[in-house]
């Protein structure tokens, strides 16, 4: 057994147990890849620890970490959390500049404005909602939000 394969189109991670599993798999990946004639990204392929925590990885626009949780009896165990990327979380920052921003929008009323950047965050809230650390995360969108919508407002004030 040499680990988990998880995929996504042309993008994959290989979940391990050991170090020594890790390079096997990533030896017999090569081999194929090799017969296949295909070749694998080296800037974009790593070798990673998480199991203490202070690694973690990218992958489908999450940031895949281990962190410790607190649990009855003064226990700690550590749990693989998926949050939002930085990445992504600057993505999403520079579109919703990218619609408050124009001067051209002054002329709608706030309501529409809510409406338009409704309609940008609703994917992206949908999409890492589904992890609830990655709710925290969510949160840093929304007062992002609410300084641009009163970024807006004075400047259509004005």
């Amino acid at each position: 057994h040499l680990g988990e394969l998880i995929r996504y189109a042309d993008d994959f991670v290989i979940v391990c147990q050991t170090k020594q599993q890790a390079l096997e798999s990533i030896r017999i990946l090569q081999s194929i890849m090799n017969k296949l004639e295909l070749t694998i990204h080296t800037e974009k392929s790593k070798l990673v620890n998480t199991w203490d925590g202070n690694e973690g990885f990218d992958f489908l626009g999450f940031h895949h970490r281990k962190y410790p949780k607190h649990v009855k009896g003064g226990k700690k165990l550590h749990v693989m959390a998926h949050i939002p990327s930085q990445k992504a979380m600057k993505k999403m920052r520079e579109r919703i500049k990218r619609y408050t921003e124009p001067r051209n929008k002054l002329y709608l009323q706030l309501e529409e404005m809510v409406k338009g950047l409704n309609k940008i965050l609703q994917g992206f809230k949908n999409y890492y909602s589904l992890s609830s650390i990655g709710q925290r995360w969510l949160c840093k969108i929304d007062w992002y939000v609410l300084e641009r919508l009163n970024l807006f407002w004075n400047k259509k004030r004005n």
